[in-house]
């Protein structure tokens, strides 16, 4: 039988620390499934590392579950992209005020109250389109800081081209103290970071990789070993308006059109069979499906398919199948690396020049505004001849695992038991 200084001895240990109730804001229900499937890998990720089984997204958008967008965002998309950027922000101001009292504020409140801290986790939310991001990440920021919970910023890009009132409406949240830390994606983030808001507020940056890379672990993917007969390889559709909206120096529609059509048809001629299929987004579904015809004409029946995903793991788990991929969208192209698959990437967005060169990979990116198809072509087959190389595959998995234990070890700390 124990005794009684024994019993004692058990009984002044001190209780497990409670595992933290962490709730995530991003647009993790953007029919971008990019956006979806990063945002699965980080709270995954952090349940593994020691948060809470209810650690959880919320969409900055008040959306709860993926669906396929509106039919009227292109529409909406060139309608912007027409106006000079001050009746643009003009145009918008209303419209994201009633919002934010109407749906955004509501949802964030229901979604806050039993949270222990908040993360503003993953993809280029720093960005000021429209005052649409600045809105939302000060409201957030906002309510956190309102309930005296910490905040930490993670695997976020930052972009250019901040309107003064944008910049302004994200340092006065800033200015609440409520952010704890900040970790970025990449290099060029920090920088922008740092001249626009961290050394105002007094919060540097830390480099991490993005969760997305964490595909592989997330839906227990690797790479598919080829079936015999013809190589599948992706054409990952995004629609010009898209490229336009984001790009500088965009091609215009009917050009890169083109060069869709020219590329499958090289693929083809090579002896692969070729997956066009989108990320999900409206206008690059209703892009591939206005394409669908041409695309048909060019090839035998069965040697170009048209696969759709509607959630985030029917898109990694697509992207797992192919032997190589062709994509402007940044996460198609994660999620292909995440599952060692080689890839050309089509350069239009900063974003994803950064995450290229990253890896090591910047003889895979190329511009289709003036590299032909037939050399975007050869490119990939060289790619997937080459292949990518196992070891630093490893390192830059270790790297975005590790990077989410480190938010997890800060959010331990300023979490109080």
């Amino acid at each position: 039988m124990p005794s009684t200084s024994a019993l004692n001895h058990t009984a002044a240990r001190p209780s497990p620390r409670p595992r933290p109730r962490v709730r995530i804001f991003n647009v993790k229900y953007s029919p971008n499934l990019g956006d979806g499937l990063l945002s699965e890998c980080l709270e995954q990720a952090l349940v593994e590392c020691g948060a809470d089984e209810s650690t959880c997204s919320i969409d900055l958008a008040a959306r709860s579950a993926y669906g396929r967008g509106t039919a009227g965002r292109s529409a909406l998309m060139r309608m912007l992209q027409s106006l000079p950027p001050a009746l643009r922000r003009l145009a918008v101001r209303l419209p994201l005020a009633v919002q934010s009292r109407r749906r955004w504020l509501p949802h964030y409140r229901a979604a806050l109250r039993d949270a222990d801290c908040v993360v503003i986790g993953g993809g280029n939310l720093i960005a000021d389109l429209d005052l649409n991001f600045p809105t939302k990440l000060a409201l957030a920021i906002h309510e956190a800081a309102d309930r005296g919970l910490p905040v930490f910023i993670y695997g976020c890009g930052v972009s250019s081209g901040w309107s003064r009132q944008g910049a302004a409406l994200l340092q006065q949240a800033l200015a609440r103290g409520a952010v704890r830390q900040v970790f970025l994606r990449d290099e060029r983030s920090i920088s922008l970071w740092h001249d626009l808001f961290g050394e105002h507020a007094g919060l540097p940056a830390r480099l991490v990789r993005d969760p997305g890379l964490l595909a592989g672990e997330r839906y227990g993917l690797g790479a598919s070993q080829p079936r015999p007969g013809a190589v599948l390889v992706g054409l990952n559709v995004t629609a010009p308006v898209a490229v336009q909206y984001h790009a500088e120096h965009a091609p215009q529609a009917r050009q890169l059109e083109d060069w869709y059509l020219n590329l499958a048809e090289t693929l083809v001629a090579r002896g692969f069979r070729v997956a066009v299929f989108t990320n999900g987004s409206p206008e690059d579904r209703a892009c591939a499906a206005r394409l669908r015809s041409a695309f048909e004409t060019i090839a035998p029946p069965g040697q170009i398919s048209f696969p759709e995903a509607d959630t985030p793991g029917e898109l990694a788990r697509l992207i797992s199948g192919l032997g190589g991929l062709i994509a402007f969208r940044m996460h198609a192209i994660i999620a292909s690396y995440a599952c060692r698959i080689p890839f050309v990437a089509l350069d239009w967005d900063p974003k994803l020049a950064s995450f290229v060169h990253s890896i090591d990979h910047s003889e895979w990116l190329v511009d289709p505004a003036s590299t032909p198809a037939e050399t975007a072509a050869s490119l990939l087959a060289q790619a997937m001849a080459n292949g990518i190389a196992p070891n630093t595959h490893a390192r830059v998995i270790a790297q975005a695992r590790y990077g989410v234990e480190s938010l997890h070890t800060e959010i331990a700390r300023a979490v109080k038991p």
